[in-house]
């Protein structure tokens, strides 16, 4: 690892289970005026956090007990503006996209390059210092992020952002529902910002991102000696929460056994953590969003009724992208704006007519999430200094090469051969690029490989 000095004023959190790779990297992020923290483990970063404020998190993926994921999943709800870089493996295409969807700054592969990982420090704590106006993530007062987030003046954005302002009237439970990648999280963060618990936590949890076998620990915290590793009590989020918002992110796929305890807490605000035989109260709000069909699930029995009935109390439906696309030449610059942020080198600097026509005339399965990640890829692989159409061709929703698609001609295809010669289109779309044509389909690089050869999954 290059440990050239360059000039950064910022205090550093390095989270790595590796001792070597650790003591490495704190010896690259503590030079002159610098400092830098060590935690081998998620557990011990959440220590730190509690008593020090810091500017940046440098975080390995995968790490025993909870992953750099879930971490990043965490510090999202307890510090949102506090920027995380993920170190990941080579080849771990889909954990460098988990990254940035989760919300990580960056993500960066091993071997690290040591000057490229401290400019992208560097970055990170340049960006969120103007974002906060130099003030520590800790003292800074709630702001209208989430507001400001919610871009579009279209009837149907109009009509989500006066539904935000009734139900952020209310400190009743909220079910958010709505496509993947439509915005569900940021519209929970509205809710919160523009409530009267906006002055406190709003911790958020990803239920489908987290292990069962972890749920209930997270969740409702621990006593000592719970369970074999439970060296110290614990606060869950809940507790964390407290007083604030708490926010369960793809509620549709918690685990059926936190299902009765997650509605006492619903009905009582009663908090049992695990190994403890005494309940505590909270007073937390509950939002929850999913992209599930939560009530074909309560038939199939997989979700509770009552808590469904519960959660239900203000619903707010979120709508894809297509029905709103008045908005994408709004959102296509605003992901600009960031995504120039995030690559400062890049030559791209503005984003043609032309290209806003042909983003406002694509499909967009992913919705905004998708929309970002195109700007996203422009921005970085384009050389000129504005965006156009040609950087968006996988942007349009009908195909362009000449891969033959059943159409209203011959025998209907099966799934299997539309899956494959999809990949294959892809694949010629992105120069035979696997690991990018896999994150494009969102799949893994095992499931590509076995489209190719015709295999079902």
């Amino acid at each position: 690892m290059n440990t050239r000095v360059a000039e950064m004023r910022s205090r550093v959190l390095v989270v790595d289970d590796d001792l070597e790779t650790r003591e490495a990297l704190g010896t690259v992020f503590t030079t002159g005026r610098n400092s830098c923290e060590l935690a081998s483990n998620a557990l011990g970063a959440l220590a730190l956090l509690e008593h020090h404020t810091f500017d940046a998190v440098v975080c390995d993926v995968l790490m025993e007990g909870m992953s750099g994921l879930d971490l990043l999943v965490r510090l999202r709800g307890l510090q949102p503006r506090l920027p995380v870089i993920l170190i990941t493996g080579a080849g771990q295409v889909s954990d460098a996209v988990e990254a940035i969807k989760r919300g990580a700054f960056q993500y960066v592969t091993k071997p690290c390059d040591a000057d490229r990982l401290r400019t992208m420090v560097e970055e990170a704590v340049r960006a969120t210092s103007t974002e906060t106006g130099g003030r520590s993530r800790r003292s800074q007062p709630p702001t209208a992020q989430a507001q400001t987030d919610l871009i579009g003046d279209g009837p149907a954005m109009l009509a989500l952002q006066s539904r935000i302002d009734r139900v952020a009237m209310s400190s009743a439970p909220v079910l958010i529902t709505g496509e993947t990648g439509v915005g569900k999280e940021l519209v929970a963060r509205a809710i919160h910002d523009r409530g009267d618990r906006r002055s406190r936590p709003f911790v958020a949890v990803n239920t489908a991102a987290m292990q069962d076998n972890l749920f209930e620990s997270e969740v409702f915290g621990h006593v000592r000696g719970a369970f074999t590793g439970a060296a110290q009590s614990r606060n869950g989020l809940l507790t964390e929460a407290d007083g604030g918002t708490f926010f369960l992110d793809e509620i549709g796929d918690m685990p059926t056994g936190m299902q009765a305890k997650l509605l006492r807490v619903l009905q009582f605000g009663e908090v049992r953590p695990v190994g403890s035989d005494r309940c505590h109260h909270v007073d937390v709000r509950v939002i929850a969003a999913t992209h599930r069909d939560i009530p074909a699930f309560v038939r199939e029995g997989r979700f509770r009724e009552d808590l469904y009935f519960r959660l239900n109390v203000l619903p707010i439906a979120v709508p894809p992208l297509r029905l709103h696309r008045e908005d994408i030449p709004a959102l296509a610059r605003h992901f600009l704006a960031e995504a120039r942020r995030r690559a400062a080198h890049s030559a791209v600097h503005s984003i043609g007519e032309d290209a806003l026509r042909a983003l406002t005339m694509a499909e967009w399965p992913g919705n905004v999430r998708e929309l970002a990640s195109a700007i996203e890829r422009a921005v970085v692989f384009s050389s000129g200094d504005a965006l156009t159409a040609d950087n968006f061709a996988l942007a349009s929703p009908v195909p362009r090469s000449n891969v033959s698609w059943p159409l209203a001609e011959g025998t209907p295809w099966t799934v299997l051969r539309l899956n494959r010669a999809y990949a294959e289109w892809v694949l010629e779309q992105t120069g035979g690029d696997k690991p990018r044509a896999a994150e494009i389909l969102g799949i893994d690089l095992s499931t590509l490989y076995r489209w190719q050869r015709g295999q079902h999954d």
